[in-house]
């Protein structure tokens, strides 16, 4: 349990409490930290004992982890040559929707997933080549890159935010060569939190925001970027993920509202005891760089179809499928498509994740609806047809690889049990690393009495999937040789 502690008025709260405050209760009362929030390093995905167990198996040639390691060596991300061929990045990164228009943005990834899988291979080999690659790709980031711009303006800082942490985390306790992690931390204060506070965003973009909110919070020390992140988080899941008790109909997705969402006031509070005095802070350079005159015109931000969700008092204007899709286990983007659904699961979890590792156990909290949802949708991946009643058409795009740290959880330290989802897991571990994509593509998807449109080779079983992702991407990074038994180690 985190000591964090913060006097409100005349009131003690814990990290807890203090979360279930709205406005109301925080805007205008004295606000006073009286324990700091206490932050360990390194501890995002993995902490490092964590680390150090994959390490040993790796090192005895046990499995899953020898194969997944190998898989990781051999992939472009983990070349010892990355850094000298890597391109400069531009000064102002933009793409737009479905990486239309692209300036920069599909490199930004594809170097934060580099970076994040060179410091991997630091630790697993102790090959200091792997993390001077990691650390010149994140000083190379710090000091060119200042914006983000295009119609996925805040998203590209989201993804960015998301991952670029994973390895300054971890390369900052394990390597002392490195120098420039401050800088790199104030990249991440000036230009990467900025457009994510405050946004409005529906589903998986939310969710990517909510992350970044939660790394950067942890790398950078920073109460208020942490709090924030798990704020929604915890206001999100329930208008995102439906469970029968939610009665007819899903929760309104009214966690951004002034009436829920926390204040700057309040979060400058949070922050006051320990933000470096030589930054200016992300809140103030939000409304400085992103405030509302400055994003009109903009596209991306979801506040329209949310505000009128809210004030219709209609979750279904955000909902895909609504009436039809209000089933436990699907979620306010089932009825979209498939992939985008696990897009914003590997976010959830990412964040979930980091803050166990911080001591906050947002996981409990939300069981029910994040295990409701994964046995539920691995039985649509797995070919299930949906119930009649669910007329709406499910799209199969893309699955992605985002299992296995959540089903380390609920199973592997919750003993709870998840058939469906482990069958998913044990057909993507022998699926290989890179991008699959139909063994047949002509045929595929042609049989109308069989949905499953994508087939392993045999004798690997069918997935209701168009293709699969591979096990390094924009979010969910080696999930398998990360997180396989962790928590019964």
């Amino acid at each position: 349990m985190q000591p964090f502690k913060v006097k409100v008025g005349n009131e003690q709260y814990n990290f807890a409490q203090l979360i279930a405050l709205k406005p109301k209760d925080t805007d205008g009362a004295s606000v006073e930290v009286l324990v700091q929030f206490d932050f360990k390093h390194a501890a995002l995905l993995n902490n490092l004992d964590e680390l150090a167990f994959v390490k040993s198996r790796i090192a005895a040639g046990e499995e899953p982890w020898a194969t997944q390691f190998s898989q990781m060596k051999q992939s472009r991300y983990a070349s010892p040559h990355y850094l000298e061929k890597m391109a400069v990045p531009p000064v102002v990164i933009s793409c737009d929707f479905s990486g239309a228009n692209d300036h920069g943005s599909i490199q930004e990834m594809r170097d934060a997933v580099a970076a994040y899988t060179q410091t991997l291979m630091w630790f697993f080999t102790g090959d200091s080549t792997y993390a001077q690659n990691a650390a010149g790709i994140l000083d190379l980031y710090a000091k060119t890159v200042t914006t983000h711009e295009g119609k996925n303006w805040y998203l590209e800082a989201a993804w960015a935010g998301s991952v670029f942490p994973l390895s300054a985390e971890m390369l900052r306790a394990t390597y002392p060569e490195w120098e420039n992690h401050r800088a790199v931390g104030k990249w991440f204060n000036d230009v990467l939190l900025p457009p994510i506070h405050n946004r409005v965003a529906f589903g998986n973009r939310e969710f990517a925001g909510v992350t970044a909110l939660v790394a950067i919070g942890v790398y950078n020390q920073d109460t208020a970027a942490f709090y924030e992140g798990i704020d929604h988080w915890m206001s999100y899941i329930p208008a995102y993920h439906y469970v029968a008790s939610d009665g007819a109909a899903p929760a309104l997705p009214d966690f951004w509202t002034p009436e829920n969402t926390p204040s700057d006031a309040f979060l400058l509070k949070l922050n006051e005891p320990t933000f470096p005095k030589d930054w200016t802070s992300w809140i103030d350079l939000a409304k400085q760089n992103w405030n509302e005159n400055k994003r009109r015109g903009k596209f991306g931000d979801d506040i329209t179809y949310m505000r009128k969700s809210v004030a219709q008092r209609d979750p279904g204007i955000v909902w895909a499928g609504s009436p039809v899709t209000y089933l436990p286990g699907y979620t306010a983007e089932t009825a979209r498509d498939l992939g985008h659904v696990e897009q914003s699961f590997a976010s959830e979890v990412n964040a979930a994740e980091m803050a166990w590792h911080q001591g906050v156990d947002v996981y409990g909290a939300q069981a029910e609806r994040l295990t409701t949802f994964m046995e539920t949708h691995s039985k649509l991946r797995l070919g299930e047809p949906p119930p009649p009643s669910m007329t709406a058409k499910l799209v199969p795009y893309g699955l992605v690889r985002t299992w296995e740290i959540a089903y380390n959880h609920y199973v592997n330290r919750s003993g709870m049990q998840l058939p469906n989802t482990l069958k998913v897991i044990q057909i993507l571990r022998q699926g290989g690393v890179d991008a699959t994509k139909p063994v047949q593509p002509k045929e595929a998807g042609k049989d109308p009495d069989n949905p499953r449109l994508w087939k392993y080779h045999a004798p690997i079983p069918s997935l209701f999937a168009s293709d699969i992702g591979g096990s390094a991407g924009w979010l969910t990074n080696w999930e398998t040789l990360t997180h396989v038994e962790l928590g019964t180690k």
